[in-house]
């Protein structure tokens, strides 16, 4: 009796997981999207210096490095950020008919400039670098963190009245009623978007009277998406 007893909380456990199992569902996955102009530039300057000992190319490196940190103060844009990262030091190594020949020492490093697009601010540091020094640039035009965030609600309110939606168009194309939902999965984050490069090179005036046309930069909408899995029951 003990045993039968025992065994009855396993079969009405099996039992109720059986039946939660063949609840008939309709799964549908619902998107979203968002069109977004971008609000901040993110720029890659790439430097470097060639001499034939070590401690003059990471010397002129730094100074020139300086004189781009300093140029950029004097626009008085505020809120940007100013990061050097990748720095090294390699034999200058000429290669010619097949062969090598080393010829003193190259360092280089890239900064990188994050700043908001609003109020001229790319346009004020573009000007500061071509009449600084000579360097190659890329520009990254993209979605800051800030605005991802505050759109994030957005985009999810969208994904779930879409996944609604579609279940409720399915439920009247077979005759279905009393739509439930039985079970929602998400994963935050997934959110994604592609930011848009431009590659530059800027030369170093050395007359600032010579002719000089104002940079422009023509942005183009970013698109951010969600998705969402959602699960409804229903009745016959």
């Amino acid at each position: 009796m003990k045993k039968l007893l025992f065994a009855l909380p396993f079969l009405f456990l099996f039992g109720s997981a059986f039946a939660q199992e063949n609840i008939p569902l309709i799964q549908v996955e619902g998107t979203s999207e968002l069109s977004i102009m971008p609000d901040e530039a993110l720029m890659f300057i790439n430097l470097s210096e060639k001499a034939l000992k070590v401690s003059d190319a990471t010397n002129a490196l730094n100074k020139k490095t300086k004189s781009i940190e300093d140029a950029l103060k004097k626009t008085r844009v505020s809120g940007y950020t100013f990061t050097v990262d990748n720095y090294f030091v390699n034999v200058n190594r000429v290669y010619s008919n097949n062969s090598s020949k080393d010829s003193g020492y190259v360092a280089a490093q890239t900064i990188k400039v994050r700043v908001k697009i609003a109020e001229q601010n790319l346009v004020k540091i573009t000007e500061a670098l071509h009449q600084t020094t000579d360097m190659t640039y890329t520009v990254q035009f993209q979605v800051s963190d800030a605005l991802r965030k505050s759109s994030a609600s957005k985009l999810l309110e969208l994904a779930i009245a879409d996944a609604t939606s579609k279940a409720e168009v399915i439920a009247k194309a077979m005759g279905l009623s009393k739509l439930q939902v039985h079970n929602v999965t998400y994963t935050s984050g997934n959110n994604n978007y592609m930011p848009v490069m431009r590659n530059a090179k800027a030369m170093m005036a050395m007359d600032i009277s010579e002719s000089y046309q104002e940079p422009t930069f023509s942005l183009e909408e970013q698109k951010l998406n969600d998705r969402v899995m959602v699960s409804f029951s229903f009745s016959k």
